[in-house]
Parts: structure tokens; sequence; C-alpha cells
């Protein structure tokens, strides 16, 4: 040891890489190729007792949360009243209001995320926030563990999907305040020798540049949402002369939404001429569960989740099988604690035996769309999402909609009525008998007549965002408008 070594002093400062003991981390949590060799093939007597334990440990940091200490002490809950996983539906639900009004309540933060100026003090910590898409953006707090399991979580479906050493993937998401593409670039780069291109959305980087960039340095893979990827495609036909299908994509993964006939995913399929595969994830539980490539069901990712399906109303939990709210337990999060989240979303489980892919980890349909975005039209429920299948059903439209709520007077009777906007293609082969086939299948979808309103290419922008950050809004209410 040289002079300047023995008198270097030691850091006091929280140096991420200093900050997770690397070795029990990734034995507590494999990284992709371990894990699909490992755990991924697990029993479900395995898997559950893997998510107990966590649980208890978990149970520990939330009664240290301000948050949490609040509602389970008003619920009537006690620390020594959960002593199981098996106990969780005893423990109250939160959804996105509820942190929106604590950390209205306690700002800029809220409870929920502990007093993060101290926490900086001894431990790295990142934001991320929500979209904003139904409101003001909600910031979470991420430690060293939950910002590596974003980027880990990420890369075992990327490797499960077929992402390999060497590959390029294309990340046309903005490493910003939203969660997606840093995840992406987490998992390409830290975990699995992929070369990760982050063009970000349309407007950091132009369509037209993003196909010049995938075909001069070789990308292979995508990770992008599906309303863009149809963008691209046409972008390349117009203004390129290209035809995606000459890139030979190993696959796209893509967060599909209510896709439940697979109309969707085979356009895009048709569209770049490889597989695309379905992922699910929010802001507050990150990858949440996903496509393998034998597409019988989106896997939850069981050693680092715990969903449950509740109903709407009672949020009681339901049998397998039978629709309801998904309710999910991050089982690793520390600086933003999940404990039993109520994302709306609808689904149901549709397998719990093992998978041809070799895995026991329990599979949900396809999300069916919000609860909360419900709308009811003449004493039928109504969700935006489900109009969807119907859309892809025709292949002159851009696969983009919207609907529309209006309260209408008529001969004195006051009368809800929906009209669905839908975007028709520049080069489509003509309109005829396409606003009759759309009606025709909302009724057969939805059990309901609604009205249909034919728009061209691009209409639809301000609400689609495509090839920007953000979810396209799919509902427009103007029931309760006072002009």
């Amino acid at each position: 040891m040289n002079v300047m070594e023995s008198q270097a002093p030691v850091s006091t400062l929280p140096i991420y890489h200093r900050s997770i003991d690397w070795d029990a981390f990734y034995r507590r949590y494999p990284v992709p190729d371990v894990f699909e060799k490992t755990r991924w093939r697990w029993s479900a007597d395995q898997i559950r007792a893997f998510q107990n334990e966590q649980f208890l440990d978990l149970m520990k940091v939330g009664w240290e949360n301000g948050f949490y200490r609040r509602r389970w002490s008003a619920a009537g809950i006690e620390p020594g009243d959960i002593k199981s996983i098996d106990d969780i539906a005893k423990l109250p639900t939160f959804d996105s209001d509820d942190i929106k009004k604590d950390q209205e309540a306690n700002p800029p933060f809220g409870l929920i995320n502990g007093d993060v100026r101290e926490r900086l003090k001894t431990e790295p910590t990142k934001v991320q926030t929500s979209g904003g898409t139904t409101g003001k953006p909600r910031p979470t707090m991420y430690g060293p563990i939950d910002w590596e399991m974003n980027g880990l979580t990420m890369a075992r479906v990327q490797y499960i999907c077929g992402l390999r050493p060497g590959d390029i993937i294309q990340i046309p998401h903005t490493c910003s305040l939203g969660n997606a593409g840093w995840c992406c670039y987490k998992a390409a780069h830290d975990y699995l020798g992929a070369l990760p291109l982050t063009t970000g959305t349309g407007v950091v980087t132009s369509s037209r540049r993003q196909i010049e960039i995938a075909r001069e340095w070789g990308t292979n893979v995508w990770y992008v949402r599906p309303e863009y990827s149809t963008q691209l495609a046409k972008v390349a036909r117009d203004e390129l002369n290209f035809d995606l299908r000459e890139l030979k994509t190993k696959f796209l993964g893509c967060g599909l939404g209510p896709d439940t006939d697979g109309a969707f995913a085979k356009q895009i399929e048709d569209l770049w001429g490889c597989p695309v595969y379905d992922m699910y994830g929010t802001h507050e539980i990150g990858m949440g569960s996903f496509e393998c490539q034998a597409k019988s069901g989106m896997h939850f990712m069981e050693d680092c989740t715990f969903f449950e399906i509740v109903d709407t109303e009672t949020e009681k939990p339901l049998p397998d099988g039978t629709i309801g709210n998904m309710v999910c337990t991050i089982l690793f999060r520390r600086s933003m604690p999940v404990i039993r989240f109520n994302l709306r979303d609808l689904t149901k489980i549709v397998a719990t035996d093992r998978c041809s892919c070799g895995s026991c980890f329990r599979r949900m349909q396809k999300m069916l769309g919000r609860s909360d975005t419900m709308v009811r039209i003449r004493g039928v429920s109504i969700w935006p999402q489900a109009c969807l299948p119907a859309i892809k059903s025709d292949a002159r439209t851009t696969g983009e909609w919207l609907c529309v709520a209006e309260r209408k007077v008529r001969d004195g009777v006051v009368r809800d009525e929906m009209t669905v906007k839908v975007e028709v293609r520049n080069d489509a082969p003509g309109w005829d008998g396409l606003q009759e086939h759309v009606v025709r299948r909302l009724h057969s979808d939805l059990g309901i007549t609604l009205g249909v309103e034919l728009v061209p290419e691009d209409a639809l922008m301000e609400w689609s965002n495509r090839g920007r950050e953000g979810k396209p809004k799919r509902i427009l209410d103007k029931r309760y408008d006072k002009t």
C-alpha cells in the first residue's frame, strides 16, 4: 500500500454500491438465468413459504410506517393479529386516492414515504412519480434494494421472453420521473449484457429517426407502448417506404391492456413480423405480471409480490376464476412499503398449475379495464378499455378510440348516451360498413347499443398520447358539464 492509500480517509457518504450486501441480495433474488433454472420452477408450496417469510418481515416495516400504523390501528388491528400471509385479508386495502390524501396532508411526500431528508443521510434514494393521468403525479421513494429490483424484475421478464447477451434493445420511453424507461435500461445494461438504446419518446427522438437508428445499429428487441408501435409502422411505411418486418426483430415487449381476444397483439405482430409479449405494471408496483413464450396467461412475479383478486364493492377475496380488482403487496419494498394496494384494475386468476414453460407462478387473464373508470349507461356498466377488441376487429381503424359520455334531454326525458369515436387509417380502402360493423361488435361485446363516430387518423392525438409519455385516455365524461 502506498502512502496516498494509507492516509486516505474513509468516506461517510451514502455511496450506492456500498449500500447493499450484493451477495446476500442475489441469493434472495436470483439474477435472470439463475432465476429461470431455480425459483421460476419452484412448486406452489415453495413459493407460498417464501412469500410468507418475506411478508412477516414486511409487516415489521409496516408497523414502523406512520401511514400504515394509523390505518391499521383505526381498523382495530394490533401487531400480533397478523400471524402469517394467510391473515393478509384482515388488513385494510388502500388506493391511489389514499396516497394523494396522505401527501396533501403531509406534504410533499406523505407519511407513506417516511422521513425522506433523514433517510438521505444514510441511504441513497431515488424518486419516481406516476404519470398523472388521473390527477397530480404521486411521488414514490426508492431505496437501493427497491431501485435494483425495478431493473432485476424487468430483466427476468426480458430473459424469459428471449433477450440474451449481444442483443440490442430499443427503448422509446424517456428516462425521466416515470419508471418504464429506467426499468428497461437497467435490465438490459445491468443484468443481461444487452445494449440499451434509450431513444426516448417520439418527442425526444422523432419516429423517423427511431426507425433509422434501428436499421443502422441493428435493434432486434423493443420495449415500446403498443400504440406507438403502430405509429412507428405507419411512419416506416409512409415516410421511409420501409417494412418493419425487415428488421428481423426477436420480440416486442408491450403493455397491451385489455386485449382479451389478442386482436391488438396480432395486429402488431403482423406489422412487425415477430412475437409480442404482454406485460402489466404500474407506478406503485413496478413489474406485476407478464406473458412467457407459451402465452397461456400472464404470470405474477410471485417471489416479489403477492396478488389477490377482491370484490369491487366489498373488497373481500374472490375465488380463482372470478373477475375483481387486483390488490398487490410488494414483498421487498421498504422506502415506500406497498401492502394491500388496490390497483382497481380488473382481472381474474386463470391458472395455478404448472405452465408448459415450466413455472408454477400463478397466471392472470389480460387486464380487463379499470373499475374506477366504469361508466353506467342506461343501467349497463361499461369499462372504456373493453371497447378495444371491437375497435381492433377491423383493420381499417388505427386502433385509437375515445368514449364520450353525455347527458341529453329529448322530449323532456333525460337519457345518458355514449358515443365511441374511432380513428380510421388514412390508407383505409373506404369507410363503407365500418361504422355499422363496430356498432354491432360493441353491442355483442358490451350488451348495449352505443353510438359510433368515425374520425380521420390522428384526430384523437390529444388523448392517445402516441409517441409521448403517459397512458392514453379513453373516457371523456361530459354528463356533468355545466355548459
